[in-house]
């Protein structure tokens, strides 16, 4: 497998790296939302949960549309949003330069 650098300063290996992480994310946070809505359906009584859930999922998406942002030079902010979130791990992240991990952990914080 090449190391290239890449115009943004990431390798063959961490693009890999980087994409599979955020798959994993990506589909960690669907099940959670997947699962809140069942219960939220399962245990409506009235047509104002309804629209409670309808909103819910329109901000979601909104959310999950901006946020899984997987171009080279934004993979740094959205690796330490999903930190901070507790989608991932920073022991997923490893393969990454340790500035770029540095990076992460350090924003991840703030």
């Amino acid at each position: 497998m090449s190391t290239t650098i890449t115009t943004a300063g990431w390798n063959h290996t961490e693009i890999e790296i980087s994409h599979s992480v955020l798959q994993k994310a990506y589909q960690r946070e669907t099940e959670t939302l997947m699962a809140q809505v069942r219960s939220q359906i399962n245990n409506m009584t009235d047509m104002q949960q309804l629209w409670q859930v309808h909103d819910l999922l329109s901000a979601k998406r909104y959310d999950l549309d901006g946020k899984y942002d997987n171009r080279e030079p934004m993979l740094v902010f959205t690796f330490a949003q999903l930190l901070k979130e507790g989608w991932i791990s920073l022991e997923e992240l490893n393969g990454l330069d340790s500035a770029k991990l540095a990076k992460i952990s350090s924003l991840s914080k703030m």
